[in-house]
C-alpha cells in the first residue's frame, strides 16, 4: 500500500533514476566558483532544482556582512553563470569572501527525489564540508556477496564518478561510512577476517589501514603487542564530529580486545586533531575514550551519529525494549541521557538508518516498519528531549544508512530486506515538506575574491558612492557606510 504514495514518478535517462513529478528538493547549490575578465567577474554554481530568486552575499573574511548583490537574470536547474561588473562589488575591501543564497519553491509533502539502482547491503555517506573540493560528493559501498564489495563515488548530480570492480576484496563486510573535513572517507568493516578502518582518499582513491598494529583474524581485534593496548575491532558503523585539531572519530566496537581493554560491542572515540590542525589517520595506541553501552546492545549492528553533545545509537533491532532500546544518546562523559522506552512510538528500527541535521534540532530515523520518524531535539545542556515532528511512510521496509545533506535532504541506502543474501537496498533521497524553501551556501576560501589595484584600499571611500545600508549579524545592528562598518550601541 506504501508504493501506491508514489506512483507520480517517471523515469529519468541515467540508471534507475526516478524523480517526482511533484516533490520539489530542499534547493542545494555546489561547486561555486568566481572567475576575472577584465572588469567583469562571472560566478558560477550548479543548483539541485529550479531557484525563483538568488542573491551574492559579500563579506570580510571573519564572517562580517560587506553587500549583496540580487541576481536579476533566470536561474535554471543545473548549470548557472552570473557576470557583475567590478563596480558591483563593495568598494573597499581588496579581499572579499561571498556565499550565494538561493530560494525556491516551497516543498508541499515528503517524497523521493532520487532512487539509484538496487544494490546488496548498502551503506552511504555524503560530503557536508563546502570547503571541500568534493563538497556534495556521495561514496556508496555495495557489498557483491562474502568479502566482495564495490565502492561507487557520485557527484552532487549522481554521476557516477568512481567505480571499483566487483571483485573488490578490501572489505568482508562493510559498515557506515563517514568523511572528515578534508574529504577523507573512513570505512569501517565488520567481518572479523577484514575488521578495521579503511581510509580513502578522496582525490585518487588510494587506501590504507587506520589502525596500526596487529589483527586478530579470530574475533576482528586490533592490538598493539610493543604498548600492550587494544585500537579497535569490527565495527559496524563510524562517525566523525569536528576538523582540524578538534577532529574526532566515533566507531561502534563490536568485540572484546586482545588485552580486554575495550568493552564488547561498546563506541570508542579517537582524537584524530593535533594541536597545529592537521588530522591523524594512523593510530598505534588505545582509544582516546572508551564508552560501554551496557546491555542495551544485542547484536553490534548499530549507526552512530555524532554531534556537539555527544554521539547517537540507532540500533538494528526489529523491537524497542529495555535491553535492546533502538535509539540511545550518550554524552562526552560517557553517561546514558536518553533511551528510546517508548516502544508506542519508536517500535524498534529496521536496518538502523540515523541522521542528524546541520543545526542539532532535527533527528531522523527508520521504524521496524521501514517509515522514517522525524524528531524535533530540544537540548538542556547536553540531554536532549525528542518530540515527534512527522511520521513518513516510505516504500520500503529497511533503512540502513541515513544522512542529511547540507541542505535537509535525506539521503539513504533504503530497501525491502536487510541482511544476508536478502539485501535488496538501493541510493534513495526524500525531500521533507518545508515551506521556506531558502539555503546559504559559503564559497570555498580558493574563491575568495582577490582585488588589486590602484583604487583599492581598505580605507574610506568617496561619500556620493553608496547610501548607509543597516544589517543585523551575530544579534548586534551595524551601518555600512562609506567603506566602513559602524556598530550601534545598546542593541
Amino acid at each position: 500500500m506504501k508504493r501506491l504514495l508514489f506512483c507520480l514518478i517517471v523515469a529519468c535517462l541515467w540508471g534507475n533514476i526516478v524523480i517526482s513529478a511533484t516533490i520539489v528538493p530542499h534547493i542545494m547549490a555546489y561547486d561555486l566558483c568566481v572567475a576575472q575578465s577584465g572588469n567583469d567577474y562571472t560566478f558560477t554554481f550548479f543548483a539541485n532544482t529550479q531557484p525563483v530568486s538568488g542573491k551574492l552575499l559579500f563579506h570580510t573574511i571573519s564572517g562580517d556582512l560587506l553587500g549583496e548583490y540580487t541576481i536579476t537574470q533566470p536561474l535554471q536547474s543545473g548549470n548557472n553563470s552570473i557576470t557583475i561588473p567590478t563596480s558591483a562589488l563593495p568598494p573597499s575591501h581588496s579581499t572579499i569572501a561571498w556565499s550565494l543564497q538561493l530560494s525556491a519553491a516551497s516543498n508541499p509533502q515528503f517524497g523521493i527525489i532520487y532512487e539509484g539502482e538496487v544494490c546488496t547491503r548498502a551503506y552511504a555517506t555524503i560530503n557536508n564540508h563546502p570547503e571541500s573540493d568534493y563538497f556534495g560528493h556521495i561514496y556508496l559501498a555495495n557489498r557483491k556477496g562474502v568479502g566482495l564489495c564495490q565502492i561507487q563515488a557520485f557527484d552532487y548530480a549522481y554521476q557516477p564518478t568512481f567505480a571499483t570492480d566487483n571483485a573488490y576484496i578490501t572489505f568482508n563486510s562493510t559498515g557506515r561510512p563517514a568523511i572528515d573535513s578534508e574529504g577523507y572517507i573512513y570505512w569501517p568493516d565488520w567481518g572479523d577476517l577484514k575488521s578495521g578502518i579503511t581510509i580513502m582518499n578522496p582525490v585518487d582513491y588510494s587506501e590504507k589501514q587506520f589502525f596500526s598494529g596487529i589483527q586478530n583474524d579470530d574475533n576482528g581485534a586490533w592490538h598493539n603487542s610493543f604498548t600492550l593496548t587494544d585500537l579497535g575491532s569490527s565495527c559496524s558503523g563510524v562517525a566523525i564530529y569536528g576538523s582540524g585539531k578538534d577532529t574526532k572519530l566515533y566507531a561502534m566496537n563490536e568485540d572484546m580486545g586482545e588485552y580486554q581493554q575495550l568493552p564488547k560491542k561498546g563506541f570508542v572515540i579517537y582524537q584524530l586533531g593535533n594541536e597545529d590542525g592537521t588530522i591523524s589517520r594512523q593510530w598505534k595506541t588505545a582509544p582516546s575514550q572508551v564508552v560501554a553501552v551496557e546491555d542495551n546492545n544485542t547484536n553490534g549492528n548499530f549507526a552512530i551519529v555524532a554531534c556537539s553533545h555527544g554521539a547517537w545509537l540507532c540500533q538494528h533491532t526489529l523491537t524497542n525494549k529495555a535491553g535492546s532500546y533502538a535509539l540511545m544518546f550518550y554524552d562526552h562523559q560517557g553517561t546514558r541521557q536518553f533511551a528510546s522506552t517508548d516502544a508506542t512510538l519508536i517500535n524498534g528500527s529496521n536496518g538502523a538508518g540515523i541522521a542528524l541535521n546541520r543545526e542539532e534540532n532535527l533527528l531522523a530515523m527508520v521504524n521496524a516498519d521501514g517509515n522514517i520518524l522525524l524528531f524535533d531535539i530540544a537540548w538542556k545542556g547536553d540531554c536532549p528531549t525528542l518530540s515527534l515532528h512527522a511520521t513518513y511512510p516510505t516504500p520500503f521496509n529497511a533503512i540502513g544508512s541515513m544522512h542529511f545533506d547540507y541542505a535537509g535532504n535525506l539521503i539513504t541506502t533504503s530497501g525491502n530486506n536487510f541482511g544476508g543474501s536478502k539485501d535488496d537496498l538501493r541510493l534513495v533521497t526524500y525531500s521533507t515538506p518545508m515551506d521556506n524553501n531558502t539555503i546559504v551556501v559559503p564559497a570555498r576560501t580558493s574563491q575568495y575574491i582577490l582585488r588589486s589595484g590602484t583604487d583599492i584600499s581598505d580605507t574610506p571611500i568617496s561619500s556620493n558612492t553608496s547610501a548607509p545600508t543597516k544589517f543585523i549579524h551575530n544579534g548586534h545592528i551595524y551601518i555600512l557606510h562609506r567603506g566602513k562598518t559602524y556598530n550601534i550601541l545598546g542593541f
